[in-house]
């Protein structure tokens, strides 16, 4: 095995504070059967083995009821003085065999590793997803590892049994989970979810959530989200208050979860809007694509100086590499030159091969000597040096976003890497009408909705993410682009949302202020709780 230890185990263990938790809500009977797939070196094992005991269970009963699995040896070996019995071993295979890990287990625990489809070693991963697609789960390359642990541990409860992970807050957000929250919602009468203001691993950029599910409820059940601040304030819920609390109604169709951090009038008025005539998905106004990827923007990316120290002016185009290069609604040909003068590597060396100058030859053997010619983008095309363009944008789109989402016009016809990703408007539609009307709170609530975003405050969008914000679109409407575009250069997001709200929402839609407003607090609640896990 090439993977080490830390890597294939996630890299962290569970926090104290949250295994006692875990285990005081999960573990209800003195004779409870439980389980821990993912034990590592006992922080959780041995804290159901001390649940069980202050149950008023014996210490030789408990090393019966827990069942602790551990991949390593050397870290079975520890969470084995801890008390419970622990099989050091492949889970995934184990339950493949059957025998005793077939359960079913009256409380299942653990911490699954956060580990990439590509960093889990061939042998154990085939195991696991030959488990998922016998429970009719389709995984793929882009599955997590921690979700083929949920989805067994999910069959091996019995049928009042109780299930409390750690689990990555990406089961709210990423598209290869979507499946699992369907069927999370289908297997379990009652889910509750915890959910933390701060971060709870030291160290560690991971935003995680708490799933405490139940097989059978004292109502008809549903969803509750509940958001603790930290682990340490765990100590103050309990499984009667926890069941106290109200609970969601299921969210409608594909939507990701974190829509449950939303009132049910935000819900109700998000259904409410979709269904007017108004509103244009995306893909409908723009084609929405990548940047280019040069293989080595170091080299391929250059200041005006350097461009013309190296003689290869001549053989560069404009180009966008990173955002804070942009500003306003539109880069005009005024905002490009400025990125020049002000020495932003925003010039791309583009040779032809029927052009190439003495100079040009002169760099390309410098990058050749550099070794440039191996990266894997470069060796793979012929010649390395010439970098793939396709089309060029008539807008960027923001593929990382801070405060609020963004397109921006490009009347400056240049390129734009990977950072950005690349806008093509559809055939009569007006890119600045798009531009301005972009900016109004529903589809920015929507941008909260559909993005990602993994604990550092950066919400992220794929193409295919991209495609499906919905935004109301109304030829009729003629904006001031120019005000629009000095709003958004000054800063003034809230004065720009207000005037595009104003035409698009209100006049052009026929939702009340308070409609709007709502629409505005909601996208408020999803954005700054996600820009306060952003660090200093």
């Amino acid at each position: 095995m090439t993977i080490t230890k830390d890597k294939l185990r996630g890299g962290y263990y569970t926090p104290a504070e949250v295994a006692r938790f875990l285990c005081d809500w999960a573990i209800t009977s003195p004779r409870a059967t439980v389980l821990e797939p993912s034990c590592g070196n006992g922080a959780i094992s041995s804290c159901a083995v001390e649940r069980l005991m202050s149950l008023g269970a014996s210490k030789a009963e408990t090393d019966a009821q827990v069942i602790g699995v551990e991949l390593f040896e050397e870290e079975a070996s520890k969470a084995a003085l801890l008390g419970g019995k622990i099989i050091a071993g492949d889970f995934f295979s184990f339950c493949k065999q059957g025998g005793e890990f077939h359960g079913p287990f009256d409380a299942i625990v653990g911490n699954p590793p956060f580990i990439r489809y590509q960093d889990f070693a061939e042998e154990y991963r085939e195991s696991a997803f030959e488990l998922m697609r016998s429970y009719g789960f389709k995984p793929n390359r882009l599955t997590n590892i921690w979700l083929p642990f949920l989805v067994v541990c999910c069959h091996l409860l019995s049928d009042e049994g109780r299930l409390a992970m750690v689990i990555p807050a990406e089961l709210f957000q990423v598209k290869y989970a979507a499946e699992t929250r369907s069927f999370l919602m289908e297997h379990f009468q009652q889910i509750n979810v915890i959910t933390f203001k701060k971060l709870i691993f030291d160290g560690i950029q991971q935003e995680v959530v708490l799933l405490l599910a139940e097989k059978t409820a004292d109502d008809q059940g549903g969803i509750r989200v509940i958001e603790a601040t930290d682990a340490s304030s765990l100590a103050s819920l309990t499984s009667k208050s926890i069941s106290d609390m109200p609970t969601k109604r299921k969210l409608p169709g594909k939507m990701k979860w974190q829509g449950y951090y939303l009132s049910e009038d935000a819900l109700d008025l998000l259904q409410e809007v979709k269904g007017l005539s108004g509103i244009t998905q995306s893909s409908a106004l723009f084609d929405i694509n990548v940047g280019l990827v040069s293989g080595q923007n170091s080299y391929f990316l250059q200041n005006k100086d350097n461009a013309r120290t190296r003689q290869i002016e001549q053989s560069c185009v404009g180009i966008i590499s990173r955002s804070f290069q942009l500003n306003g609604l539109s880069l005009t040909n005024a905002d490009f030159d400025r990125q020049i003068e002000l020495q932003r590597n925003v010039l791309l060396f583009l040779p032809t091969e029927d052009g190439l100058t003495s100079a040009d030859v002169q760099y390309i053997k410098q990058g050749e000597e550099q070794g440039i010619n191996k990266n894997f983008k470069c060796r793979v095309r012929k010649p390395w040096w010439r970098v793939p363009t396709s089309w060029k944008p008539d807008a960027f789109f923001y593929r990382q976003v801070g405060s609020y989402p963004r397109i921006v016009l490009n009347e400056a016809e240049v390129h734009t890497t990977d950072t950005l990703h690349k806008v093509r408007f559809a055939d009569g539609i007006d890119g600045k009408s798009v531009a301005v009307a972009f900016n109004n709170s529903y589809t920015f609530l929507w941008s909260e909705l559909l993005g990602r975003s993994y604990g550092g405050g950066v919400l992220t969008f794929e193409p295919s993410e991209a495609r499906e914000l919905p935004v109301p679109y109304n030829v009729s409407i003629q904006w001031d682009f120019e005000k629009a575009d000095t709003l958004a250069r000054e800063g003034k997001i809230e004065a720009l949302l207000d005037y595009v709200d104003r035409k698009l929402l209100i006049e052009g839609l026929g939702l009340t202020q308070n409609d709007a407003t709502e629409l505005r607090r909601a996208w408020h609640t999803l954005r700054d709780r996600r820009l306060s896990r952003k660090t200093s």
